[in-house]
């Protein structure tokens, strides 16, 4: 029994403390400190989202909120596993975090077989591993990342250029108003080609970086040629959810 008890402890301090899992530390990210994120397969392939990119923040944001969201599984040992594909977080300090997909590894009759675990995957920050189950997250890591839009589309470009020359004619106290900005609908007025009716839409910036839900502005814009261009039906919705916030700044998929 003693001879068992020493082999215990010898294998204990053998084996790297990366090698086990953790589920009673914190996985929550502050998305005011991270400056990027960087996705990079086994074969070579990557693709870097940075911070300071408007375009490239939504989707960061995005993530952070899935992982932030998760829920951390009770783990068990697992062996040192290559996956093909990591998600680097890196925050304004330097510090680096990692997320993997999450594989169970089994050794039966001298062979180890590991089997990659859907909608789990697992955070190393500080020598420490969480496993995390989010199906969103895991679904981004293994494909999603690849289809994100490079820059802003065609669509979304028109719809800024249009919002902000109408964003002048706003009252002041709405200035705040500027991101997503999104054109609804465009209508003639009885069919003159200089006359229309628009239904445009935006979100507040102020809640860019906090921890806070989203306002979105609607307003209705006349512009004729006789009477110039006039702002009516000005509403707020307060605290919209993470979706629809996402689906205003097309970020839905």
């Amino acid at each position: 029994m003693f001879r068992k008890v020493i082999l215990c402890l010898v294998c204990a301090l053998v084996l790297p403390p990366m090698l086990f899992l953790r589920a009673d530390v914190t996985h929550k990210l502050n998305i005011g400190e991270v400056n990027s994120i960087q996705v990079k397969r086994l074969v070579g392939e990557s693709r870097t989202f940075q911070i300071n990119d408007g375009y490239e923040e939504i989707i960061i944001n995005k993530v952070i909120n899935w992982i932030n969201t998760s829920i951390a599984t009770n783990g068990r040992e697992i062996r040192a596993y290559k996956s093909p594909v990591k998600l680097f977080i890196t925050m304004k300090n330097g510090d680096i975090a990692q997320i993997e997909p999450l594989f169970r590894c089994d050794t039966n009759n001298g062979k180890t077989e590991c089997a990659i675990v859907d909608g789990q995957v697992l955070y190393t920050q500080s020598n420490l591993k969480i496993p995390l189950m989010s199906q969103d997250l895991y679904d981004w890591l293994l494909v999603g990342w690849k289809y994100e839009s490079y820059g802003a589309s065609k669509e979304e470009l028109l719809s800024e250029t249009l919002y902000f020359r109408y964003y002048t004619h706003l009252d002041e106290k709405y200035a705040d108003f500027i991101m997503c900005p999104k054109i609804e609908s465009i209508e003639r007025i009885e069919g003159a080609l200089r006359s229309h009716i628009i239904q445009a839409s935006a979100l507040n910036y102020g809640a860019h970086h906090g921890n806070v839900l989203y306002d979105r502005i609607r307003f209705t814009i006349s512009d004729t040629q006789e009477n110039g261009i006039k702002i009516t039906n000005v509403s707020i919705e307060k605290g919209i959810s993470e979706m629809e916030s996402l689906i205003q700044c097309r970020r839905e998929n």
